[in-house]
């Protein structure tokens, strides 16, 4: 049986799971080679470009210039006065791009993660490079019988799995975050020394959000703040699909919340959200509205291509799913003022249910072909699924049940990143 917190059935829409991705590495991402993660300049980092003014190159309120690169850290890209702001410089750790009421700057290309994207108080584009790779991070579920595996170390021996989303973060003692992650720290860290990547997704389809137990955003920042101290992981995923944490209140004390943190701690931030075959849901976009409205750079919204609750069994899913991706584009589009279709495919993330769902579909191998042919046409930002745990043959702990042999949808999905 699946674990109660993890799946709410809705009909017409998707039930849950969650990720994490950047553990004890400051302002990384996901992939070495990705550039839309989070790094803010410092004293000894390179210059910041000078602001672009009315009349410079644009014609219309002008770029501002990029910053040149630091040793330590990349240049934040200068603030146009109504245009783009300027690119983070390219070092080690990328600059924040610069931006105000217009389009945010493009972070800085580095190694382990670029600058976070410019202001978007007046509707900004949350900035990021596009590396044109899609991130693969399937979720783990900590405490679940493992399966094919004993550890997440084992796991990655044996599956090549090096990104992984951990779930879930919930609230613990007040406004406060529980132990479910820092109890796991020795495989954690382990995994994270061989070389792998972890994200820390928070919420899901049961049990009480840390929000709901903060009743202003400067106690909810310090319970995120809190967690990022204590775990080192810095890649936040917001598995946010409850009705009673999607209202307007609480989307813009998240929001608010995120942005604080973002500002002080160079938090990555995405939401794994709940989706119908149009797109994003109601409450989904609220999500995204608190967000974005609040002046957080997201870096991926994540669709449960899931339990869709009204498909015929034998229904293929992954035309479903694409359905789903291709409505979200639009979306995303007049949520986020400026983004282009490129960028907005480049944040779009897909996270099926493998195998048999709680409902008559079945996300077969097929399946996951026809979604990894598509996410790797349309340089989708980010691949999924629920969970690693289930990628196995029946006869040791939970199983899609449509496993030829032990993971066989991840070896199917983790070519995106190939």
């Amino acid at each position: 049986m699946r674990s109660p917190r993890l799946w709410k059935a809705r009909p017409g829409s998707l039930c849950a799971r969650a990720f994490i991705a950047a553990l004890l590495l400051p302002a990384c991402t996901g992939s070495a080679d990705r550039s839309s993660g989070a790094a803010g300049s410092s004293a000894s980092s390179g210059a910041s470009g000078a602001a672009g003014t009315s009349g410079d190159s644009s014609g219309s309120g002008g770029s501002a210039q990029a910053g040149s690169a630091g040793t330590a850290a990349g240049g934040s890209g200068g603030a146009g006065t109504s245009g783009s702001g300027g690119a983070g410089g390219t070092s080690p750790a990328g600059g924040s791009g610069g931006g105000n009421q217009g389009n945010g700057g493009a972070g800085g290309s580095s190694t382990a993660g670029g600058g976070s994207g410019g202001g978007t108080a007046d509707g900004g584009m949350a900035g990021s490079t596009l590396s044109g790779k899609t991130e693969y991070a399937p979720y783990y579920e900590i405490g679940a019988s493992t399966g094919a595996f004993k550890s997440l170390v084992d796991l990655k021996s044996k599956a090549g799995v090096n990104d992984v989303t951990l779930a879930f973060v919930l609230a613990g003692n007040g406004c406060s975050t529980d132990n479910t992650i820092p109890g796991d720290m020795s495989d954690i860290k382990a995994f994270v020394a061989a070389g792998g990547h972890v994200k820390a997704s928070f919420g899901g389809a049961a049990g009480a959000y840390v929000e709901s137990h903060c009743g202003d955003a400067g106690s909810l920042a310090t319970a995120f703040s809190n967690f990022v101290d204590a775990t080192g992981i810095t890649d936040l995923d917001f598995d946010v699909e409850q009705a009673p944490v999607e209202t307007t209140a609480v989307n813009a004390r998240r929001g608010q919340a995120l942005k604080m943190v973002q500002d002080s701690k160079h938090v990555q931030v995405s939401f794994t959200l709940q989706t119908d075959e149009s797109g994003l849901d109601g409450g989904a976009r609220g999500v995204v509205s608190g967000a974005v409205n609040a002046g957080v750079t997201i870096s991926h919204v994540n669709l449960m291509v899931m339990d869709y609750g009204n498909m015929a069994a034998g229904t293929p899913i992954a035309p479903v799913a694409i359905g789903s991706l291709q409505g979200a584009v639009g979306q995303l589009k007049t949520l986020i003022q400026g983004l282009t279709t490129e960028q907005a495919w480049a944040m779009l993330g897909a996270t099926p249910d493998i195998g048999q769902n709680d409902d008559n579909e079945i996300f077969t191998l097929k399946d996951a072909q026809d979604l990894t042919d598509f996410a790797k046409q349309n340089k989708l930002g980010l691949i999924s699924f629920w969970s690693i745990q289930r990628d196995q043959v029946c006869g040791h702990g939970e199983c899609s049940q449509h496993d030829n042999a032990n993971f066989d949808y991840s070896n199917i999905f983790k070519t995106v990143t190939q």
